[in-house]
């Protein structure tokens, strides 16, 4: 299988985060920007969550289809992608939040280089690890494995009670076969 394979896409990171399933912390929301925005050409236009990849090893490829055309601004898309990670995680701090705001124009280089004054001391090694852990935490969840993963329904288990009557304070409370 293939590492591609096993990854998971930036969009189902947006789904676990903003559904409060994986925590983000700001500083890994900058790590993951830092590194779409050093794997992304000028020329390429706007970066779409669907084509970034983040591995279990913690490396965040761009998979784009050949035919797909260009249209929009790569360093506008991947400030935006950063202010939208920052909204999720619920915090942000005001070096990566200052960053996601300026208004594009200096390109690609500019913005990686304020990514890594924002992240200082930059450890490119440690934010790939937690990226890694970033993608193994959201597979669980999109697997319905783990401890963040949401709870199935009682009603849709094979092994549910056969009757369910109320219990204290109104609720449903299970009764033992």
């Amino acid at each position: 299988m293939s590492s591609l394979e096993t990854s998971v896409t930036l969009e189902d990171v947006f789904t676990v985060v903003e559904a409060k399933r994986v925590p983000l912390a700001p500083e890994l929301a900058g790590y993951l920007t830092l590194e779409i925005a050093d794997g992304t050409d000028a020329g390429s236009g706007d970066v779409d969550p669907k084509t970034v990849f983040i591995s279990e090893e913690g490396t965040v490829a761009l998979v784009r289809p050949k035919k797909d055309s260009v249209s929009g601004d790569a360093e506008a898309s991947v400030r935006a992608l950063l202010a939208k990670l920052l909204d999720a995680s619920g915090s942000g701090t005001p070096a990566l939040t200052t960053a996601a705001k300026r208004k594009p124009g200096n390109g690609l280089p500019a913005l990686v280089e304020e990514l890594e004054a924002a992240l200082i001391p930059v450890n490119r090694a440690a934010g790939r690890r937690a990226l890694a852990r970033l993608a193994r935490e959201a597979k669980r969840v999109l697997l319905g494995v783990g401890r963040n993963a949401s709870v199935p329904s009682v009603h849709n288990r094979p092994d549910a009670p056969a009757r369910v009557a109320a219990g204290p304070h109104g609720r449903p409370a299970l009764r033992k076969r």
